[in-house]
Parts: structure tokens; C-alpha cells; sequence
């Protein structure tokens, strides 16, 4: 379960690294835009104020309140057109819908703040750097004059906090909880900042400006705030990236996992189709991982049983019928041998009914070999096996009954391919026996090369087979019209034999016709084996 195990952990690792690289590009993106609205806020009231005081003057009298501005904010300001300003479209929009502009100039310490004027197309530019508390105490002194103007009332006070980002409002001083120190710095007319406790989360600041009163008065004070503190990670922004991050896990997870669950249950409508009987079940499962190699090894168990029951099948049939030929003989012989009168006679029927036993014997071990063969796939121990010494090793045991048929190998005596020297021997005993039976006058084995594959061709000068039952020879009992004959001999089952061996080293025989005019066999194997069991294993052939 490495390789399944290696995917999942390492596509999910992959993807909690882009969900994290996601999740903080989006919050530190959702911030510098939360940020931006927030100093927009904060200084929306206090530019209203400062526009509001270039209302019906002329160049003269813009310039001076420039100059007063300057001094009180203790920042340069100034009046200048949209040309001179050098206006993007996004900040001409956001000017023309009375909003506060912030452009960057450069320095990381101060940024231009620009607002549109109210009745002339003009725009109020201020450099400013952090809050400080003379900025504080001059936005409270516009305030304090803003309502002067307008008679001081609660009416001016409202129509003036729409423009604020934070709450505006007078209060008596003895309605505020102070200590003596700030009091006392009200009853001289001083700003008194006020900060809540710094340490909490909503951390904020106040800002009181005395309205009026003497030192043996209690003066009314004006209150700006509480402005409370920006805060980069509200649990409103964690939590909303916690859902999104969680969701993308999620997502992820399934994507890896999706691919693995379907293929299990294209496995499992595979094994569920077998275990109700249908042979044909096929798992449509690729890939090299577990599963697939066990989809694989299912394709080939059921490949492999339907191939012994049918084996099985054909044998049962095929065994009934060759049977049935000696055991009519051996009955005949017997009932023969009953009328035969001469003791020279009777040596002859018995002899002949000897050699129908032995052909018998023979066919049954024949039979006993293919369903040895048939049972399943052996654990085949592969070696190193020199192809030319196996060939030249045949011919001589094939001397003594060849008769007039001459055997040639020809082929490079360093060819080797893995495999099983006992079965690759049986390959060639049944394809060389096979062309003697119907060779004229000559066989030829022939080994050759071809990539990573080796090649023998076992070539006689019989008749050949004709095209259209090329095929049916590697059938069991499979026997050609013309050599149905005791002459011949043979059972049918040679060649079987010999294309199961083949398949089980992972290889391909297959039959055309040889320069002589006679049959040719083609067996094609790998050189090289990859793995020890060879159940389910496709065949390897070259193009």
C-alpha cells in the first residue's frame, strides 16, 4: 500500500501548501483592502471639514486656509486641479463619489490624501504620516468651529456624523469616567486622549475636546470615538478563511480520493458479477498501484478459470471420443482372439491387442500431462537458458528416429533467454516430433535475435497446413483430416501443450508457411522475465 499511501499523503500535503499559500494571499489581499477602507474612514470627517472651509472663497482665501491647515495639522496641504494631480480612473471615480483617496508617494512613512472640494473642481491634497495627536486635536478644533458656525446645537452635530467614520458627541464632563489628571487638563482646555485597554482585541482611542467653561467650571465636552484600533484578523475574517481552507481540503481530498474509490468499485461490480456466476467478468482498472496489480491478477483468475472450464469442457468431450477408438479395438481383438484356433494366431491377437494397451497407455498419459498443465500456473523458476545447446541437445536424441529426415540448427550458440529448461526442452521436443511426422525429407531449427526478444523457427518440408486451420491445431484433440490415422500418430494435444508452456513464459508461437512449402512454428519469447508467477500475464510479443 506504499505507492497508494505516497499519492494520498503527498497530494494532500501538495494541496494544504496551496491552500495555505492561497489562504494567506487572500487574507493579507482582503486586509490591505479592509485597511484602505479603514483610513479612508477615519479620515473621511476630518477632509469634509478641511473642504468645508474652502466654500466661497477665492484663490487668495484658499491659499490662507492652506497656510492655517498646514499649521494646525502640522502637515503640508494644498489646493491643485485634476491635471496637476496627474488622476488615475479609479481615483477620478472614487474623488467624483465624494470619497478620501489615498495614493502612496514613494516613502513607506507618508501618503497623499486627496478629496474632492465642493463647489469648484478642484482637489485638497494633504501629506500625512501615521495618526498623531496633533492631527486628533486639530479635527477636534474644526469640529468645535464647524459647530460654532452653525450655532452649536445637537441639529449641527447630527448633519456632521454622517461624515465620520466613529461616533461624534457632547457629554458633560462629569458624565465621562476621568481621573483628576485628565480633569484637570479639560478645566485648562486642553485635547485629553483617552485609551481603553490596550491589551484587548477591540482596543480603541478617545478623543476629548473642552467646549466651553473656566477653572470653577464643569465644561461640556466634545467626543471623538472611541475609534477603535484596525484589527488585521478579526475572527469574522479567521473564520471565514477557516471555512474556505477547510472546504478546500475537503475538495482536495476528494479529488485524490474519488479516482482510487471508483476504481474499488469497478473492482468490487467485478468480483460481485464472478461471485454470481458470470465467467465474463471483466475489472476495467488501470494503473500500476495495488490495485490495479490486483485488478490485473483478477482479470487473469478469471481468464484462467474460464479457460480450465472450458478446457475441461473440450477435454470431457474429446477424452469420451478417443477413447472410445481402442477400447472398440481391444473388444474386437478380444472377441477375436476367443475364435482363434493356432497358438501362432493367438501370439499375433495378443500382441496387437499389447500394442492398442500401449496406445491406450499413452493416450491417457497424454491426457494426465495436458490436465497437469491445465490445473494452474506453475511458480516457474527462471534462469538463464542457452537456446542452440537445448536445439543440438534434441537433434541427438531425435537421431535414432529420424529415419531419412535430416535435423539442422542453425542460429548463434550465445542466444539466452530466462526460462525453464525442462519446459523450454518440451517446447521444442513436441514442435520437432510434430515436424518429423510430416517432413519429407528434411526439419530445420533456427534461432535468431530481435530487440529484447529471441526468436525459433522449427520449418519443415511437408505439406503444410492450410490457412484457415492454422489456428485450430493449438486446440486440444485438435487433429487434421489427413493425419487422423494411426500412420501419423499423435493425439492432438502436443501442440496445446506447447502454447501453454509458451503463454506461461510470457511469449507467442504462432504458424505460416516455410520457405520449403511445409509448415513453419514461430516461437517468439522475451529475453528477459520481470516477474516469478505468470498467472494473468499478457502476452509480450514484437510488432
Amino acid at each position: 500500500m506504499s505507492s497508494i499511501f505516497v499519492r494520498i499523503y503527498g497530494g494532500i500535503l501538495v494541496a494544504l501548501l496551496i491552500i495555505g499559500a492561497l489562504t494567506y494571499a487572500g487574507v493579507e489581499l482582503v486586509n490591505d483592502y479592509r485597511a484602505l477602507l479603514y483610513r479612508e474612514r477615519m479620515a473621511k470627517g476630518t477632509f469634509y471639514l478641511m473642504a468645508e472651509g474652502y466654500r466661497g472663497q477665492d484663490t487668495a482665501g484658499r491659499q490662507a486656509w492652506s497656510l492655517h491647515l498646514s499649521r494646525l495639522f502640522g502637515a503640508p496641504v494644498a489646493v491643485d486641479d485634476r491635471a496637476g494631480l496627474q488622476l488615475s480612473y479609479r481615483e477620478a471615480l472614487h474623488l467624483d463619489e465624494g470619497r478620501v483617496v489615498l495614493r502612496g508617494n514613494g516613502d513607506a512613512a507618508t501618503v497623499d490624501v486627496l478629496y474632492a472640494l465642493p463647489d469648484a473642481p478642484l482637489y485638497l491634497r494633504a501629506r500625512l504620516n501615521r495618526l498623531s495627536e496633533q492631527q486628533a486635536r486639530a479635527t477636534a478644533r474644526l469640529v468645535l468651529d464647524y459647530l460654532s458656525e452653525r450655532g452649536g446645537g445637537d441639529a449641527a452635530l447630527a448633519g456632521l456624523r454622517e461624515h465620520f467614520g466613529y461616533p461624534l458627541r457632547l457629554q458633560s464632563a462629569s458624565e465621562l469616567q476621568l481621573d483628576g489628571e485628565q480633569r484637570q487638563r479639560l478645566l485648562r482646555g486642553e485635547a485629553v486622549f483617552s485609551l481603553s485597554d490596550s491589551t484587548s482585541r477591540d482596543a480603541s482611542v478617545r478623543v476629548l475636546m473642552p467646549v466651553d467653561g473656566g477653572a470653577d467650571a464643569v465644561p461640556r465636552v466634545l467626543v471623538l470615538g472611541p475609534m477603535y484600533l484596525f484589527d488585521p484578523f478579526p475572527w469574522q475574517l479567521l473564520a471565514i478563511a477557516g471555512v474556505l481552507a477547510l472546504l478546500l481540503v475537503a475538495v482536495s481530498t476528494y479529488l485524490q480520493v474519488r479516482p482510487l474509490q471508483t476504481r474499488l468499485r469497478r473492482l468490487g461490480r467485478a468480483v460481485k458479477r464472478l461471485g454470481g456466476g458470470d465467467l465474463a467478468a471483466y475489472a476495467d482498472v488501470r494503473g500500476n498501484d495495488p490495485i490495479g496489480q490486483v485488478a490485473s491478477t483478477f482479470n487473469g483468475m478469471t481468464a484462467h478459470i474460464r479457460r480450465l472450464i472450458e478446457a475441461q469442457r473440450e477435454m470431457t468431450r474429446a477424452v469420451s471420443h478417443e477413447l472410445r477408438t481402442p477400447v472398440a479395438r481391444l473388444r474386437f481383438g478380444l472377441e477375436m482372439l476367443a475364435d482363434c484356433e493356432s497358438a501362432e494366431e493367438r501370439r499375433d491377437k495378443l500382441n496387437a491387442l499389447d500394442r492398442d494397451i500401449e496406445q491406450l497407455d499413452q493416450l491417457i498419459d497424454e491426457i494426465l500431462t495436458y490436465a497437469r498443465l491445465e490445473e494452474g500456473t506453475p511458480n516457474i523458476e527462471f534462469q538463464p537458458v542457452y537456446l542452440r545447446e537445448i536445439c543440438e541437445q534434441l537433434a541427438g536424441e531425435l537421431d535414432g528416429i529420424r529415419g531419412d529426415i535430416a535435423i539442422e540448427v542453425t542460429g548463434d550458440p550465445d542466444l539466452t533467454v530466462d526460462g525453464d529448461p525442462r519446459y523450454l526442452h518440451r517446447i521444442l521436443q513436441n514442435l520437432v516430433t510434430n515436424a518429423l511426422r510430416y517432413a519429407a525429407s528434411r526439419v530445420r531449427m533456427t534461432l535468431r535475435e530481435e530487440g529484447d526478444y529471441r526468436v525459433l523457427d522449427v520449418d519443415d518440408d511437408g505439406k503444410g497446413i492450410p490457412e484457415h486451420q492454422r489456428e485450430r491445431v493449438f486446440k486440444p484433440f485438435a487433429r487434421l483430416d489427413k493425419s487422423r490415422h494411426r500412420a501419423s500418430g499423435g493425439y492432438g494435444l502436443g501442440l496445446s501443450i506447447v502454447k501453454r508452456i509458451i503463454e506461461w513464459h510470457g511469449g507467442d508461437i504462432r504458424v505460416s508457411e516455410s520457405d520449403w512449402g511445409g509448415a513453419r512454428f514461430r516461437v517468439i519469447l522475451p529475453r528477459h522475465q520481470r516477474q516469478q508467477h505468470v498467472l494473468g500475464r499478457g502476452q509480450v510479443t514484437p510488432e
